[in-house]
């Protein structure tokens, strides 16, 4: 019943199959660089902004802890 739709239909010649696969390997290697520069550029923010906040944190360490006082003077009453 199908055997002239299975005619019709040949085997793809080999340099066609080639060029499908090096057309899949190109793309699953621009994947690959969109991946690792959005893995770069995130490392970088995280980075920069771990630096910020140990900066912010060692100058809360200098200042004066005023909620400590507020609960000690709450507790003594």
């Amino acid at each position: 019943m199908f055997e002239n739709l299975l005619q019709r239909y040949d085997v793809p010649p080999q340099e066609t199959i080639e060029l499908f696969e090096l057309h899949q390997i190109a793309h699953e290697f621009r994947h690959e660089q969109i991946y690792r520069e959005a893995l770069e550029t995130y490392c970088e923010r995280y980075h920069a902004m771990a630096k910020q906040h140990q900066q912010e944190h060692a100058a809360m360490q200098n200042e004066l802890d005023l909620f400590a006082l507020f609960w000690k003077r709450r507790t003594r009453s």
